[in-house]
């Protein structure tokens, strides 16, 4: 059996073991609070990060889609003037020839002076 001085002793050792562990469970605690409050941190800044990525591809992919809806009107209507231009010269041939022809001049100007 264990007397009362061996049962003091052992729970001053076991008190003392106590407080230490207590410590240490302290520490770890504090420990977990500055890395959870830097994790916290961390993804708020990459939120915001993502947030600005986001707005800038969206801002990017915008004024493509402008730069190329101008760049297709644009080019439907030079070649629409072109087209006009095109049709405009041909009838002018046509007319040149038909009145060539009508007046008989048709075989007097040699091919190459004639314009198509």
């Amino acid at each position: 059996m264990l007397g009362i001085k061996d049962l003091k002793k052992e729970l001053a050792e076991t008190n003392s073991e106590m407080k230490a562990i207590s410590t240490q469970i302290l520490k770890m605690a504090e420990n977990i609070l500055v890395l959870s409050k830097d994790m916290s941190g961390s993804m708020k800044n990459m939120t915001e990060e993502l947030h600005e990525t986001n707005v800038s591809i969206r801002d990017s992919l915008k004024t493509t889609a402008e730069t190329i809806q101008k760049m297709s009107e644009t080019f439907s209507k030079s070649l629409e003037n072109a087209m006009d231009k095109m049709a405009h010269m041909s009838m002018e041939v046509n007319i040149k020839d038909t009145l060539l022809k009508s007046l008989g001049l048709d075989n007097l100007i040699p091919d190459f002076l004639k314009k198509k």
